[in-house]
C-alpha cells in the first residue's frame, strides 16, 4: 500500500519505451500526481477494443483495482501512439481502439476514477501525448 502523501495514477498503455516518458509527465501534469502505476502489453488498446477473453479482463480489472483501491489513483490514463508495432493500424483506427478501451474500462471500474484516453505522436525526434 502506499504511505500518506504518495500520489498516484494508472496508465494502461503500449509497452513501447518511447511513450512511456510522454505519458507519465502528461498524467503527472492532468492528475497532479507523482507516481505512475503502468499496465502495459503490445498494442493493449487494439486488444481490448476487438474484444480481450475473460482471463486478460480478469486480470486487468485486478491490477487496476489494485491501483485504485490501494494506491488511491487519481485516474487512469488509456494510451495509444503512432508506429505501434502491437497494433499496426492506421492513426484513425488507432484513436477509436483507444476511445473504445476508454469505455471499456470505465465500465470496468464503474466510473471509480477518470479515465482519459490519450494518443502520442511523433514530434521531430521526441514524442509528445495528446488527450483525444
Amino acid at each position: 500500500m502506499s504511505q500518506a502523501g504518495e500520489t498516484f495514477f494508472t496508465v494502461v498503455g503500449c509497452m513501447d519505451g518511447r511513450v512511456q516518458e510522454p505519458v507519465t509527465a502528461f498524467g503527472r501534469e492532468k492528475f497532479g500526481a507523482k507516481f505512475a502505476d503502468t499496465i502495459t502489453e503490445a498494442g493493449i488498446v487494439g486488444l481490448i477494443a476487438r474484444g480481450p477473453d475473460q482471463n486478460f479482463v480478469e486480470n486487468l480489472e485486478f491490477k487496476l483495482l489494485v491501483s485504485i483501491e490501494k494506491h488511491h489513483s487519481k485516474g487512469i490514463l488509456v494510451d495509444g501512439h503512432q508506429e505501434c508495432a502491437g497494433n499496426p493500424v492506421d492513426d484513425e483506427r488507432h484513436k477509436e481502439d483507444v476511445r473504445k478501451s476508454v469505455e471499456f474500462i470505465r465500465e470496468l471500474i464503474e466510473d471509480k476514477v477518470p479515465v482519459t484516453g490519450v494518443f502520442v505522436v511523433r514530434d521531430g525526434d521526441s514524442w509528445k501525448a495528446e488527450e483525444i
